[in-house]
Order: C-alpha cells, then structure tokens, then sequence
C-alpha cells in the first residue's frame, strides 16, 4: 500500500474518531468541541508533514495540541467525572506524545540539514511512533467518553 493511501486511511480514521466526538459533553461544550477540531486539523498537517519531510511544520502544530492537552485537564466533560483519573491519564499522554513530538522534530531539522541526502533513521521512525500515539490517545478517550447516541 501507498504512504498516499496509508495517510489517507489514517486521516480518515481520525476524522471518523472527531466527528463522532461533536456530541461531547463538557463544562464548555463549544470549547472542547472547538479543540478537538483544532486538534484533528493539526493532525492532518502534522501527518502530511510527516509524509513530506517537512518537519518545519511539525513544531507549531504541535505547539497547540499540547496547549489542548493542559487544557483538557481542567475541563473533564461530565461523562468523564466518575471517571476522572482516566480522562486525566488520556490528555496527559496526549500532552506527553505532543512535546516528545516537537522536540523530535527540532532534532530532526537539525540532523537533516547536516545531511546531504535523506534516509530511513531512528529520529523519523519516533517521530512516527509518538504522532501514533497522540492519535492512539485521541482514539482511546473518545471510545471510552464519547455519549452513546440517543435512541
């Protein structure tokens, strides 16, 4: 399979992930839902990037994502209370992934500018990995806190 249909496959997963995520419930339903728009917007940026090699992108995209992860731990919607510790455990992780990210990435510019020519190296291949797992949190919390759909 094609990077250009594998990131089209993962784009659309998390895609389906926020859209099912607008029926959220929180302290301020239009803030969450706004973040996690923002959020899925980075997302896809970040994974075209990521395709390209234009890590320059990476960093600022980042950058909000990980403001959203703070964020996230001061307004745990109302499904999450009962369940708070997890909720909290989810955004920080989200946070976590996010700065390993952005610190990947500076490393990353900084080697590849050194470099006359690209190659496979293990800075792309943890850059890869920890965006997986901001995705995999997102995917994560969403399928335990996301409201059942009224019937």
């Amino acid at each position: 399979m094609s990077r250009i249909r594998i990131a089209a496959a993962v784009a659309g997963a998390v895609l389906v992930v926020v859209v099912g995520a607008s029926a959220e419930t929180a302290e301020k339903p239009g803030d969450l839902k706004q973040m996690m728009g923002e959020n899925f917007a980075g997302l896809q940026t970040i994974l075209y990037a990521l395709i390209s090699a234009n890590y320059a992108a990476v960093p600022d995209q980042v950058e909000v994502i990980s403001q959203h992860a703070t964020a996230l731990t001061q307004m745990v919607p109302a499904n999450a209370k009962a369940r708070r510790t997890q909720f909290l455990t989810y955004a920080m992780n989200l946070g976590a992934h996010a700065e390993d990210l952005k610190q990947i990435s500076r490393a990353l510019m900084e080697h590849d500018a050194q470099r006359a020519t690209p190659g496979p190296d293990y800075l792309r291949e943890a850059l890869a990995a920890h965006y997986g797992g901001m995705v995999s949190m997102c995917v994560a919390c969403h399928n335990q806190f996301r409201p059942l759909p009224k019937r």
